[in-house]
């Protein structure tokens, strides 16, 4: 190749670094490179504003990304998707397709996804269920409603649903009617790969659509969600793994199960939890089994429920005012703690900085070395850092002390879709229980036998939005 024509700079590239790599490239292999617009002719030598045209070609879509990006945060603070794929559930209004608007059948399915995870069922079996139902996956389910020709055809059958599918329409809050904005970007425009935000850039519009999902199953289903259970297929799940932790560790319960023969020669199956730190599921044991029945658990757990519903149904308002109390008194206690501390912290800040500037000038005047001054000053930034970061963890907790009155409200509305609490199932578990915590058995020997032993063992129950129900009561 002896000759490149184009018709201005800008058609080799808009990378100053990319382009000036180029055209050193034609150089060493002669090659002469025309620009017609831009009046550039290699033959005739060097040309200095060619470097200057470079520099403006890559300002320009420099500057065309900052205001494309603009205008993508402009429509997310004003409460609009920037483009028209709505999720599956989701159409796009005939008047707006910013605006979406419920898709029923659609949002049918996504409905039924969310009903199978709180009974219980994950992903993957969720997933099973829909292609045993015959139904679409969501990309060819909208290609057809639209009338157009799926982008990417998938190999496998129009059935078959992938496990990622389920799991993206139980994580994706929009079914709340919430829109999630400005959460994806690219680094650049030179790299077009799209990364997440972090949730703190987040631009979170409430009721900006209609919602399909309400936000007390949603929230329910991301617990569920957290607490992913081990899969046992060698017998049925109970309504309480997921959520049974050890008390002196916290790592998880699993269930096991196990059999025992009987006097008349038959065998009795039977299941219980066990730590997961235990010498039963490691070589090197940091914790003891706390090992229970899990017909044992379950009773309590439901008795207590019971309890709990009873009493919320009895008198609303005198059961939110216990509650309220006792996370006031637990909240002043803590919230003045912090806000000591916070006094505390912000002085030794201030302390820091006089301490910086005096050894700043003891520097300048000669007084400390400079080995001196660098060493001081690192110890001083060090612990200035550390007490600024300990300064916004303070103001946090300082700041989330009023939100135990919205939490009572959620978990009595909760209670009120109950008439009354028969059994414990897995959904009613994940409606209620955010954990129940198991301690150590202890045994005493029975007065007349050795062998006989007496057995007791902690047990307490953190309530969705309460916390320990019990314990709260019993001190008021």
């Amino acid at each position: 190749m002896a000759t490149v024509i184009i018709k201005d700079q800008s058609r080799i590239g808009r990378d100053v670094i990319e382009v000036g790599l180029l055209k050193r490239t034609f150089d060493e292999y002669d090659v002469r490179l025309i620009a017609a617009n831009d009046n550039l002719d290699t033959a005739n030598g060097f040309d200095i504003m060619s470097i200057f045209r470079d520099v403006f070609n890559e300002w320009f879509v420099a500057d065309t990304s900052k205001k494309i990006r603009a205008v993508f945060k402009a429509k997310a603070q004003n409460g609009r998707h920037s483009n028209s794929v709505a999720p599956y559930g989701y159409k796009p209004s005939a008047a707006d397709k910013f605006i979406w608007d419920v898709d029923e059948p659609a949002a049918e399915v996504v409905r039924d996804i969310y009903k199978m995870c709180v009974s219980g069922m994950g992903p993957q079996y969720i997933a099973k269920e829909l292609e045993s139902r015959g139904l679409k996956i969501p990309q060819i389910y909208k290609a057809e409603r639209d009338g157009v020709t799926p982008k990417h055809i998938p190999k496998r059958p129009d059935t078959m649903w992938h496990t990622s599918v389920v799991v993206n329409i139980l994580s994706n809050k929009e079914y709340t009617g919430t829109a999630v904005l400005n959460r994806k970007t690219t680094k650049s425009y030179k790299d077009h790969r799209k990364y997440i935000k972090p949730e703190e850039e987040w631009i979170i519009h409430e009721n900006a659509h209609p919602a399909i999902i309400d936000t007390e199953t949603w929230e329910t289903v991301q617990h569920i969600r957290s607490n992913r259970r081990q899969v046992t297929r060698t017998y049925e799940k109970g309504a309480l793994e997921g959520v049974i932790f050890c008390l002196d560790c916290g790592e998880r319960l699993y269930a096991k199960r196990n059999s025992r023969p009987n006097k008349d020669g038959s065998v009795r199956e039977y299941c219980y939890y066990i730590c997961k730190n235990s010498r039963t599921y490691t070589d090197l044991p940091t914790c003891t089994s706390h090992s229970i029945m899990r017909s044992n658990i379950e009773d309590v757990v439901l008795k207590d429920l019971q309890w709990v519903v009873k009493l919320a149904k009895m008198d609303e308002r005198k059961f939110a005012e216990k509650l309220s109390t006792a996370s006031r008194k637990e909240s002043e206690r803590g919230f003045q703690k912090a806000k000591s501390e916070l006094a505390k912290v912000k002085t030794r800040i201030e302390t820091l900085d006089r301490i910086i500037s005096k050894i700043y000038e003891d520097n300048v005047e000669g007084k400390i070395s400079d080995e001196r001054f660098a060493t001081m000053l690192a110890g001083y930034e060090t612990e200035q850092a550390a007490l600024r970061a300990r300064a916004v963890e303070l103001e946090t907790i300082i700041a989330e002390t009023t939100v135990q009155n919205t939490n009572i409200e959620s978990f009595l509305r909760r209670v009120r879709s109950y008439t009354e609490v028969t059994e414990l199932s897995a959904d009613l578990v994940h409606e209620f229980i955010d954990k129940v915590l198991i301690g150590e058995a202890e045994y005493t020997p029975a007065r007349f036998s050795h062998w006989a032993r007496g057995k007791t063992q902690e047990v307490r129950i953190i309530y969705n939005y309460l916390g320990d129900v019990s314990k709260i009561v019993k001190e008021e």
